[in-house]
């Protein structure tokens, strides 16, 4: 920490710049954020508009006080007397009566949403989604009506009916999608000179997600580009998934989400996972899902694929053509996600209840999401665990942008939990350089982070995410399975029990030359 010591003697420098930034952004929020009387302030500039203050907000409370200033602080803070906010509010995904009940002021369905550009597709009226409850948020890009998106996205979520997981009567999930426009679009085909790879701007899509719902484990965005080119891709780490307009769109889109909803591996003969990373991907004798073979007649450990076709996969299935069934072992991983992410499962999977039966199964957890699964289906502490999921008492969300060298609180300062989060993003990809050296990385951003508790620490991330390649339209195999694309954005999940972060420093560590001889 010797660079943060150095900072703290020294305030020169673009790490100087960084702290100040941090320093002036904490003192904004801190007006708003720790504000516990009922005394209404005045407000900031609305995109360079006039002062306002409280007694314009009080002209149409209903529509003003769910809105933002300059500094992202919700009028609702500042304005606690007249949008009615002194009370206790329920949060979004909670049961509400009227606006006035929600942190957010918007009411539908009976629940709290996060603003009223969000509408729902799915959702049983009166039931509470702010937890064990899987969220599909629909996005657009490159839509210029309401009327178009409203289509496309009724078109493809409606195809989603045609999977047992994601039937209409599964009350595990529900979905929703964002009303608000993007006539520019925000997403690129043939990413990286990758056929019919879509990315996008995941900054873009979260800033749309968020208008439905806070960001999450639980939480799955889906981005439609407004072309009919085939195309997607899975953003194993986001928990996003592109597609667009064609035929195929909603296919895609489904196939995006077995890799960021139900962590399951692409079959094809060239993809990258392995038996010791895919779910759906064994060595002779597919011990995995060996019981499944036997209780169903066999036939499920006769095909291979998988890295360099070397392994075992369960057969013709969705995660190798989207010609293909999903498949019955893929079906019985979608069960052990949702007894995972919503302590409970749907009733499609009760033919999975035989031998010792589902929980049993999923206990093995393949699919690694560091989840001990119990027979009342309740989560224990998960700190100790070391898979993709963790539980976090107190988190509280920052928004990093590595080109600028930014941060920004994207939650409370004290936290929102217990909620949980993608390990990754509260101790980083790596635990120390010797681990990213292993891994074969040439690259990492190394965090700095200081909180005002005088606890100080670092994280290692990639300089890069993976993004998976959809199946090929047409009998061709996939010429590659994923590419690894610039990482602008890192989303950073911090314990409160450590206090308010007031410094970060960022820095790129050339591993190769850390580690000559």
């Amino acid at each position: 920490m010797q660079a943060l010591q150095n900072q703290k003697n020294n305030m020169k420098g673009s790490g100087t710049q960084i702290k100040l930034f941090a320093l002036v952004l904490m003192c904004i929020r801190i007006r708003t954020v720790y504000s516990n009387t009922c005394t209404d302030n005045n407000l900031y500039t609305f995109n360079d508009s006039p002062y306002k203050t409280c007694e314009w907000v009080g002209e149409s409370p209903s529509e003003r006080c769910a809105l933002r200033d300059n500094e992202h602080v919700r009028v609702k803070k500042n304005c606690p007397k007249t949008c009615d906010n002194c009370k206790s509010k329920q949060s979004i995904g909670q049961f509400c009566e009227t606006d006035r009940d929600c942190e957010s002021w918007t009411c539908r369905e009976n629940t709290c949403y996060a603003s009223p550009s969000c509408k729902a597709l799915k959702q049983t009226p009166m039931q509470n989604f702010d937890e064990n409850m899987i969220v599909l948020i629909f996005v657009g890009s490159g839509f210029s009506e309401v009327s178009s998106w409203r289509m496309e996205v009724a078109r493809t979520f409606y195809a989603f009916n045609d999977f047992e997981f994601f039937d209409f009567a599964n009350t595990r999930y529900n979905a929703f999608y964002v009303e608000d426009l993007e006539p520019e679009s925000f997403c690129d085909f043939q990413c990286q000179g990758s056929e019919n790879l879509l990315c996008c701007d995941t900054t873009k899509a979260k800033e749309l997600s968020q208008l439905c719902f806070p960001p999450g484990v639980n939480v799955n965005t889906i981005v439609i580009e407004n072309s009919k080119t085939y195309g997607g891709g899975g953003y194993r780490y986001a928990n996003l998934a592109t597609t667009s307009i064609h035929e195929l769109g909603p296919k895609v889109a489904i196939h995006e989400l077995g890799h960021s909803l139900f962590d399951l591996a692409d079959e094809y003969a060239n993809s990258g996972f392995t038996a010791i990373d895919g779910a759906n991907c064994d060595v002779d004798g597919c011990s995995k899902w060996a019981d499944l073979d036997e209780h169903l007649g066999g036939g499920l450990c006769e095909k291979k694929g998988c890295k360099n076709g070397d392994y075992f996969v369960p057969g013709s299935t969705f995660m190798n053509s989207l010609d293909f069934p999903f498949g019955e072992v893929n079906t019985r991983y979608t069960c052990c996600t949702f007894l995972a992410l919503t302590k409970g499962v749907p009733s499609y999977c009760d033919r999975f209840e035989f031998g010792p039966g589902l929980v049993e199964y999923c206990k093995n957890d393949y699919q690694e999401y560091g989840l001990p699964y119990s027979d009342d289906n309740t989560r224990s502490e998960l700190n100790g665990s070391t898979g993709k999921y963790i539980l976090i008492s107190r988190p509280a969300t920052l928004i990093l942008n590595t080109t600028a060298r930014t941060f920004t609180y994207e939650s409370s300062m004290e936290g929102e939990g217990p909620k949980l989060f993608l390990r990754r993003k509260h101790y980083g990809d790596f635990p120390d350089l010797r681990a990213a050296v292993d891994a074969g990385m040439s690259t990492v951003t190394q965090l700095a982070v200081e909180f005002d508790s005088g606890h100080e620490g670092f994280l290692y991330y990639k300089s890069s995410e993976t993004v998976d390649m959809p199946p090929n339209n047409g009998s061709q195999p996939v010429s590659i399975d994923n590419i690894e694309i610039n990482l602008e954005i890192l989303e950073v999940v911090i314990d409160y029990k450590h206090g308010i972060v007031i410094g970060i420093e960022f820095e790129v560590r050339y591993l190769v030359l850390s580690f000559a001889t």
